[in-house]
């Protein structure tokens, strides 16, 4: 038997009046993900508990089964496990956002979605004048990057309280700095790369072309280094995870499952679909488990972009569920899709209610549902008050 996990990023929403009320999974043609929803079970389960935000570390981490409550010690971690930057045991990781800020304003969370070639380039000129014997920077995809503060933990800098980026976008930064006894150092770092990005090069050459500039560093996501027992021990599997997110990677490295990369996955709404379908084919050759983690209908949300968040829809149901269905019958495959958390698009961020998932395969019972969307799910009877508890129904049920 082959388990397949689908994690179309942010896909659940609320009910829009531009599409009649429907949701951008009811409005969009996925003729595959309705068939496995009428072939196997829907129902709902909650991937972020109480007290925690409703973030993709926390979410995914509840659906490879893992409870947040037990193993979360923060995101920017699993981002350095990706790139291959060791924390030592006191050691800090902050997730570094490349943003745009306008008029004491955080305008855009990504700077435009700026080119890892160009981030590349300004992570190292704030190595050039903001690192120390302590402080360290390092290049990830795009936007996305990290700061290592060395003995962090002893600083208390762990403990303060910082805002991610995308949940604050045409707010006033000064009201969402870090906060805490030692924010201090981190709000200083955040302020003077304002003042070293503002005319660099990069930034110059962007707003010719009428692109968003990198202005400003902002930092947040931060923690320490996780204990967390390894997937192939807590469910007798071995596995793999294809992503083009740092994160969702460096979560897959931590637990031991194989990181699988696919040329062309960008993270974004042009990424590689059919060729993280075609690389799960591949890997389950080998593997028992694949985890296929999509970020597009997230980032559509984020950008209140209803058109591509259907759009992003319709792809995966037709270029990664509709290729592996082509490859794998449900006597030999169960298939667990489930979006990680809501990214409504009246809220451009993401929000904690219980998510819509489906479960098909072989000895998977019938439920009959017509479709498989947000609506369909909250009719069923089918409730998973911890979301970690998912895999283990997939497996084993």
């Amino acid at each position: 038997m082959k388990y397949i996990v689908i994690v179309p990023d942010g896909a659940a929403d609320y009910p829009l009046e531009i599409l009649g009320g429907k949701t951008p999974l009811e409005a969009a043609e996925t003729p595959n993900m309705d068939s496995l929803a009428s072939k196997g079970v829907i129902g709902r389960a909650k991937t972020v508990p109480e007290g925690f935000r409703p973030a993709s570390d926390v979410a995914n981490l509840s659906l490879l089964g893992y409870s947040p409550e037990l193993y979360y010690t923060g995101r920017a971690p699993f981002e350095a496990a990706n790139i291959g930057v060791e924390l030592g045991e006191k050691d800090i990781a902050f997730r570094c956002n490349f943003i745009t800020a306008v008029d004491g304003k955080l305008f855009d969370y990504s700077a435009g979605h700026i080119s890892t070639r160009e981030s590349h380039t300004l992570v190292d000129y704030l190595n050039q004048h903001l690192s120390s014997d302590r402080i360290k920077f390092y290049a990830g995809v795009s936007y996305r990057n990290l700061m290592v503060y060395k003995e962090g933990l002893d600083l208390g800098l762990d403990k303060i309280e910082c805002f991610p980026p995308h949940d604050i976008m045409g707010k006033l930064i000064d009201k969402y700095l870090p906060r805490g006894k030692a924010a201090a150092e981190i709000v200083a770092l955040m302020k003077e790369s304002e003042k070293l990005l503002e005319a660099h090069e990069v930034n110059s050459v962007r707003i010719d072309l009428k692109e968003n500039p990198a202005n400003m560093i902002w930092l947040w996501g931060q923690g320490k280094k996780p204990q967390i027992e390894d997937f192939v021990s807590r469910f007798g599997l071995r596995g793999g995870v294809i992503s083009a997110v740092d994160l969702i990677k460096g979560i897959g490295k931590t637990i031991g499952l194989e990181v699988i990369e696919v040329e062309g996955a960008t993270g974004y709404y042009d990424t590689n679909y059919a060729g993280k379908a075609e690389a799960a084919i591949e890997a389950l050759k080998r593997l028992d488990f694949v985890y296929i983690h999509i970020e597009a209908p997230d980032e559509a949300g984020h950008n209140e972009d209803t058109q591509m968040k259907i759009i992003s829809l319709e792809r995966i149901d037709k270029l990664v569920v509709g290729k592996i269905l082509e490859k794998f019958s449900l006597d030999e495959v169960r298939i667990l899709i489930a979006p990680d958390h809501f990214t409504p698009i009246s809220l451009r961020t993401h929000s904690p209610e219980p998510v819509p998932f489906l479960v098909a395969g072989k000895n998977i019972p019938h439920s009959g549902a017509g479709s498989f969307c947000e609506r369909q799910a909250q009719e069923s009877s089918l409730f998973f008050e911890d979301a970690s508890g998912l895999i283990n129904y997939l497996i084993k049920e």
